[in-house]
């Protein structure tokens, strides 16, 4: 029992790519990405419902953070000037930020729309 409680949240976690960010978002995959530092206020109060939208999951797409803190070059690449920044990449390419209510349906209702 205890595995597959293992096994179940692992496939559901937030996929950290801070360190594989262009090479994620370059694989063409539908990706939402949360860029975010730990000491953010506004990124923890996030936190659980990401980990929730990460949980429930949108079909084909992969729900993945990006530590700006540890990757600050990326995150002024990508035109980072605050956190939490919500972004949707499709094709290797950035489609969309997200700037609308942070709670479980309207992300997921962004989501489904743009994947």
């Amino acid at each position: 029992m205890f595995g597959l409680i293992l096994v179940a949240s692992a496939l559901s976690a937030v996929v950290d790519i801070t360190s594989s960010f262009k090479e994620e978002i370059a694989k063409g995959k539908p990706t939402f990405v949360k860029f975010f530092a730990p000491w953010c206020g506004h990124c923890k109060n996030l936190a659980p419902t990401y980990v929730e939208l990460s949980d429930v999951g949108v079909a084909g797409v992969t729900i993945a953070e990006v530590d700006c803190t540890v990757a600050r070059e990326i995150c002024q690449e990508e035109g980072v000037r605050g956190y939490p920044t919500l972004r949707f990449y499709k094709g290797g390419e950035f489609v969309e930020a997200y700037s609308g209510p942070r709670d479980l349906e309207s992300l997921k209702a962004f989501i489904e729309a743009k994947k």
